[in-house]
């Protein structure tokens, strides 16, 4: 679990790196630098980043085919990836039964950023 953390820690801080960047992305050599490592913290970035962007693409999918609880965020282009954080620590936080613990963590992430990234109408 700690090794989840920080590798957890490592992916946010890769990505306000990137989001403070002028390109905005980690780019396909960032990820191949990260993957190329070999130890514990550079694999599981590696893995969680990969997983990450595949379960957004399922999100996403889902979003516009209407099924995801609470529309699409609009997230503002900037957005530090320390206040995204915090806005899906304070969801986490709230959680209280096994039934919300079980639940989907990216249909989680897509509804906590819907409702406090509320697109214009």
């Amino acid at each position: 679990m700690r090794s989840i953390a920080i590798a957890l820690t490592l992916a946010g801080a890769l990505l306000t790196t990137a989001a403070s960047s002028e390109e905005d992305v980690m780019t396909a050599g960032d990820l191949q630098q990260l993957c190329a490592g070999t130890d514990h913290v550079s694999v599981n970035v590696c893995r969680v980043y990969i997983l990450g962007v595949t379960e957004g693409i399922a999100l996403g999918m889902n979003i516009a085919d209407g099924k995801t609880k609470g529309g699409r965020p609009c997230v503002p282009r900037g957005m530090s990836g320390d206040k995204l954080e915090l806005t899906v620590k304070k969801k986490l936080d709230a959680l209280s039964s096994a039934a919300d613990r079980d639940a989907d963590a990216s249909q989680l992430i897509g509804a906590q950023l819907a409702s406090t990234f509320r697109c214009p109408k």
